[in-house]
């Protein structure tokens, strides 16, 4: 746009009176909204104050980081943490490039967990396809380092930020890597070697035994047309335990009992790679084997909500990695039939401290859907690589629980608010930190939309006994562009 239309824009709006277009930027589509209030940010006019905060914090996406300002608001965070980054440094202005550049020996320092459950059950060499390339992440509108590449953290790490291969650990909450020790995998997790020395060889036999019935069941259910059936309980499909439990369910039962009676190497592997980690990240993939590894292993989860909430790391996922920290997770392709009935624990292995009666009860979300890592307390739910076709139910699932709000709590949320809702990824963290701001017995979440290249920032602070509604903590969501 030249100077002459600058000069055009300038001059429309001069020429109309402030309420008439307060009405016409109401009019207009959440999408189109969005792009203005971008647009009016890149100006430097839209926020007159630009907070670079140091509470917990949690970034939640389809894709990962893809915008310079994503990167460059994530590197801020960090160097704030840790009490580098110079207040000249602290602008919504500064680029990735630069804070690179300038706090090379800083970022260096950085050391990263790298929970990668979602790519287990899929073929090694499908997942080792997905990272060849020999360009940078991002390059040529690549996802990842190549043509037909995905976008995976470690790799981004390296290349945008500067963290070193070596102080980047990919681990799978499968294979135990706190108490067994396992070569590495390509694509998968690096090599484990806990050397628990009281290690009984009969219990590593039986975890392995009962893993491999997920993986059979996996295969059974990916045949064209799948076996419906594998892996439920009582049936007599692949990956159907002779225990007649699901094979989910086996298998919490074997690594919930190995988690207790190995907890104190539990203990040594969360103090080393949560509580001494500057960032734990989370991979896409299959979310509703995600969901299982973290409902097999709720020590582990409970270790790393602990772990953020006290400011010892942050969190960041894609797409599945972000829906396994929702309430729910129902709105997604990717649960077929068969898959709950194999795949989802029993509510009864959901016993972290950070799940309340509401989550369990069955009412609004039912303990199937329900997200596995409880890093958000508030009622959200996620759609991840969101498009239009889902807007009229996701706007449904809203409007209920906008109503359960207004009913239990007596307060009224705009209806316009909820109505862009199921449109704008910003208009839903407006909507969600609203009710998860006052609602005491929210049992029906907010769905909130995150279309490819968006992310969901979300603040965290200790709510002590102020919180009005009893929660532990106040969050604030927002869509980071």
């Amino acid at each position: 746009m030249g100077s002459g239309a600058s000069s055009g824009v300038e001059g429309f709006i001069n020429a109309q009176p402030k309420k008439d277009l307060v009405a016409a930027i109401k009019a207009i589509d959440p999408d189109s909204q969005e792009k203005l209030m971008e647009a009016m940010g890149e100006a430097g006019l839209k926020e007159k104050h630009y907070e670079v905060p140091s509470c917990p914090m949690v970034w939640l996406s389809s894709t990962g980081f893809v915008s310079d300002h994503q990167w460059a608001r994530f590197i801020q965070v960090l160097l704030r943490r840790r009490g580098v980054l110079q207040e000249q440094d602290a602008t919504r202005d500064v680029d990735r490039e630069t804070l690179v550049a300038k706090y090379a020996s800083e970022i260096k320092k950085l050391k990263v967990t790298y929970i990668n459950d979602a790519s287990y059950h899929r073929p090694t060499e499908n997942m080792a396809a997905g990272r060849v390339g020999d360009g940078k992440v991002g390059e040529d509108g690549n996802l990842g380092r190549g043509e037909g590449t995905w976008f995976w953290w470690d790799q981004a790490l390296q290349d945008l930020m500067g963290i070193p291969k070596e102080n980047i650990t990919m681990i799978q909450l499968l294979e135990k890597p706190w108490l067994f020790n396992r070569p590495a995998r390509d694509a998968n997790h690096d090599a484990s070697s806990p050397d628990v020395a009281n290690l009984d060889p009969e219990d590593e036999k039986a975890y392995y035994a009962a893993l491999q019935h997920t993986q059979d069941a996996y295969n059974a259910l990916k045949e064209k047309p799948p076996q419906v059936g594998a892996g439920q309980a009582g049936g007599k499909l692949p990956g159907c335990p002779e225990s007649g439990l699901s094979c989910a369910n086996n298998l919490a039962q074997i690594s919930v009992a190995l988690n207790e009676k190995y907890s104190d190497a539990l203990d040594k592997w969360c103090e080393m790679y949560f509580d001494a980690a500057d960032i734990v990240v989370g991979q896409g993939g299959e979310v509703v084997m995600l969901n299982m590894a973290w409902q097999c292993n709720q020590k582990i989860a409970t270790r790393l909500v602990q772990g953020v909430r006290s400011n010892k790391c942050v969190y960041a996922g894609l797409s599945a990695s972000t829906m396994v920290c929702a309430k729910s997770m129902e709105m997604t392709g990717e649960i077929q039939p068969g898959w709950i009935e194999a795949f989802a624990c029993k509510k009864e292995f959901l016993h972290s401290p950070y799940f309340d009666k509401n989550d369990l009860d069955g009412d609004g979300t039912k303990a199937c859907h329900l997200g596995a890592l409880p890093l958000i307390e508030a009622p959200m739910a996620i759609r991840p690589h969101y498009s239009p076709a889902w807007e009229k139910e996701v706007l449904r699932k809203n409007l209920i629980a906008e109503h359960e709000f207004e009913k239990e709590t007596g307060f009224d949320i705009d209806d316009d608010l909820v109505k862009n809702s199921s449109q704008g990824c910003q208009q839903g963290c407006r909507l969600l930190t609203r009710i998860s701001s006052a609602a005491t017995d929210q049992d029906n979440p907010v769905f909130i939309p995150i279309r490819n290249g968006k992310v969901i920032e979300a603040k965290i602070t200790p709510a002590g006994s102020d919180h009005p509604s009893g929660h532990e903590v106040y969050e604030v969501f927002n869509c980071i562009h």
